[in-house]
């Protein structure tokens, strides 16, 4: 299992779990900044949330988030979809997508664009958000 980095964090990212990793933090603050009609509910069930597993899939990987239903449920669509990034190690970097439950977090997932991620730390790994990438 991954372990948080610490980093300098801003107002948004004291609010967020601390046991996410640098990569997730930065995904996760930029798909909130994308979606500012569900950034409160967003950075709420985040807040909340327990990380359950994380998966290095060779494309890409996979956090699983558990968010107790007491928190505000989102509407609309059942993925938010996030930036790309620039990934060290990556030549055409990654793309993300915050998947949803009946309105709750479950799954952030981040997919390569054809290359193989089986030896990228995502623990350590440096990014940079593409903003002329966003979907």
């Amino acid at each position: 299992m991954w372990t948080a980095l610490a980093i300098p964090v801003d107002n948004f990212l004291l609010m967020i779990n601390s046991r996410l990793t640098s990569l997730e933090r930065t995904v996760l603050r930029a798909i909130c900044e994308m979606y500012p009609s569900d950034r409160a509910a967003l950075e709420n069930q985040l807040s909340a949330a327990v990380i359950g597993r994380r998966q290095n899939t060779g494309a890409g990987f996979y956090t699983d988030f558990e968010v107790p239903s007491v928190q505000s449920a989102l509407s609309g669509e059942r993925m938010r979809t996030g930036p790309n990034a620039k990934i060290d190690g990556l030549e055409h970097g990654m793309g993300f997508i915050l998947w949803l439950h009946c309105g709750y977090v479950t799954t952030l997932e981040g997919y390569s664009f054809g290359e193989d991620t089986s030896s990228i730390d995502f623990e350590a790994v440096g990014c940079q958000i593409n903003s002329s990438l966003q979907f």
